[in-house]
């Protein structure tokens, strides 16, 4: 069962450096756990090394901590990440995937990147996470 208002994240700490983002633990079964509620739902998609997510999940976790739903996180290159990365038909590992069912309607939309390289640099796409992570 999905705890607490924001959803869960959960993170590896490294030693004297950021936290790694790490995928939630039986993401396919929450995930159709939280579908089965009205209510939003945020696919958080990443792979690990990769420099857009890094980038962005200083931001993507303050957007969480603000969020009254889910939040899960999906790594690319798992198995259930591989399936949902086919359902959802992404083309980046930086991606957020906004699922919302009100009533017997479910929706979904995919906001393609949560990261850019601007000028050299990799940044996170603030507009783009603040759009996802608005409350209904």
């Amino acid at each position: 069962m999905l705890g607490g208002t924001g959803g869960i994240i959960y993170y590896v700490k490294t030693q004297n450096g950021p936290k790694d983002l790490v995928e939630t633990p039986n993401v396919m079964q929450r995930l159709n756990e939280s579908e089965k509620k009205n209510q939003k739902i945020i696919l958080v998609f990443f792979k690990d090394g990769c420099p857009y997510c890094e980038a962005a999940k200083t931001e993507i976790e303050k957007a969480k901590i603000q969020a009254n739903f889910p939040v899960l996180y999906v790594n690319t290159e798992s198995r259930e990440g591989q399936q949902l990365k086919q359902k959802y038909k992404l083309q980046y590992a930086s991606s957020l995937v906004i699922i919302q069912k009100q009533k017997n309607t479910v929706t979904t939309e995919v906001v393609v990147a949560y990261g850019d390289k601007i000028r050299g640099q990799y940044v996170p796409l603030t507009e783009n996470i603040q759009k996802a992570f608005e409350n209904l």
